[in-house]
């Protein structure tokens, strides 16, 4: 099984920077129904033609739009904007949790490798969109479109119940560690939280210097909590 595409930070913040706004979320809204036009999308939204145009140009140099330039038989030729992006945003926090990612989930290639349920599903997506079919045959889209949504819904309550007994995990890891110094207590909650991580970027990750995480780990060592491979830190298993 190959890992989900995970964004660069800058993405990342670059998005949730856009969908702060509540205004430019309802436009990105309406163009995921569809390209648009500032016009149409200010009146649909029922805001100023003016800071449709404003927020629009601020999505546009995030550059989470396509603009096409075009031609009209009556008036001036306009600016059609379309989302040319496949993105995911999954914050979670709790007094034990905090997640962040942005997934971009255009490229198959990128997720589960050989999944039959989801093969069958997207063949039959592909038959149906290969039959051109009327606007009178789209009845098997939608039943599609259920089941997916069922599976989606179905997903996210498995989640949500993952996240709860992951935030479980770490509250009893503080609960653990109440007794032991500080800094010790940073480097161990990280390891169970996120894993192994080499020297240097411990050093960085809580602000000392390589030589102080070495004697913090080294003491770690000693105690049997944590073992030191190259430059890569470890929780200590039994």
């Amino acid at each position: 099984m190959s890992e989900v595409k995970k964004v660069v930070k800058k993405d990342f913040e670059t998005v949730v920077g856009i969908l702060g706004n509540p205004v430019r979320r309802s436009i990105i809204k309406k163009l995921s129904e569809g390209p648009d036009y500032t016009l149409r999308l200010s009146n649909e939204l029922n805001i100023a033609q003016q800071l449709a145009a404003k927020h629009l140009k601020i999505i546009q140099d995030a550059e989470l739009v396509n603009v096409i330039r075009e031609k009209s038989r009556f008036g001036a030729d306009k600016n059609i904007f379309q989302l040319n992006k496949f993105y995911s945003l999954q914050i979670d926090f709790s007094p034990n949790l905090y997640n962040e990612r942005l997934i971009s989930f255009n490229n198959p290639n990128h997720w589960i490798q050989q999944d039959n349920y989801m093969t069958k599903l997207e063949d039959t997506v592909t038959e149906l969109k290969n039959d051109k079919l009327n606007v009178d045959d789209i009845s098997p889209l939608r039943e599609v479109v259920e089941i997916i949504d069922e599976e989606l819904e179905n997903l996210e309550k498995r989640r949500a119940r993952l996240l709860y007994i992951r935030n479980l995990a770490i509250g009893a890891t503080h609960g653990a560690l109440e007794e032991v110094n500080y800094k010790k207590k940073q480097i161990i909650h990280y390891l169970v939280d996120q894993g192994p991580i080499n020297i240097e970027s411990l050093s960085k990750n809580f602000e000392m210097t390589e030589e102080a995480a070495k004697d913090l780990i080294k003491e770690l060592e000693i105690e049997g909590i944590v073992k030191k491979e190259g430059n890569i830190v470890y929780l200590e298993t039994d």
